[in-house]
């Protein structure tokens, strides 16, 4: 039995780095929960550890959801980082498991490929679904948020995580003794705004490139 499924892998930079590792593992074991039951619909084979604390992967049955699983990731490893392969191809070994630490297949080869390709360069995503256009719209879209988003400074995390909460400026001021003004030239600078923007055209791509796949599914074989 064989399935063209989404596979995903996910690999910690810097991981000899870490400080804590168990600390770390319990923190990654937690977002993986958290991941698994966010997006159930979408998902075949949850998200896990692979390699201690340097590796996760999961397996997607839709792909409309990726980059809100790849943004929950980044926000709650934060002050780590992960990188990201997405890959659409057949998985041939262990399917019925469910268990992406056993499955095997063409869609795994080329996800580690492509992991390799990104070790060596300072990107965050790259993907491949047999869609050229497609890889090059989404992985393009997503390494500039989160390289952006990387650039953050603590502040500005803390302001536009309260700001996306409350969507307003005087209460976050009140909470942290700064002024509005401050509040709103860290939103500015953060470039918040213009990130939501593209946020939001980017799962819009996503749901119709994941509406046309269903819509014109072939046979898994």
């Amino acid at each position: 039995m064989r399935k063209r499924l989404y596979v995903v892998l996910g690999d910690v930079v810097s991981s000899r780095r870490l400080v804590d590792r168990r600390e770390f593992q319990n923190k990654l074991e937690k977002t993986c929960e958290e991941i698994n039951k966010a997006y159930a619909e979408d998902i075949y084979a949850e998200f896990k550890i692979l390699k201690g604390t340097d590796e996760i992967a999961g397996v997607l049955s839709d792909l409309s959801n990726i980059y809100k699983i790849v943004s929950t990731i980044e926000e709650q490893l934060y002050p780590n980082y992960m990188r990201f392969a997405v890959v659409l191809d057949h998985i041939d070994t262990a399917l019925e498991s469910r268990d992406a630490a056993l499955m095997d297949g063409p869609a795994f080869h080329k996800a580690s490929d492509i992991m390799n390709k990104l070790k060596k360069s300072k990107l965050m995503f790259d993907m491949s679904v047999s869609d050229k256009l497609i890889d090059t719209a989404i992985s393009g879209q997503i390494n500039l948020i989160l390289l952006l988003k990387k650039n953050w400074s603590p502040k500005q995390r803390l302001i536009v995580g309260e700001y996306e909460k409350t969507k307003n400026q005087s209460k976050i001021a009140k909470k942290l003794g700064i002024t509005q003004q401050a509040v709103s030239k860290i939103l500015g600078r953060s470039m918040w705004k213009e990130i939501k923007t593209i946020e939001g055209k980017l799962n819009q791509i996503l749901r119709s490139y994941s509406q046309r796949q269903h819509a014109g599914r072939m046979p898994d074989d």
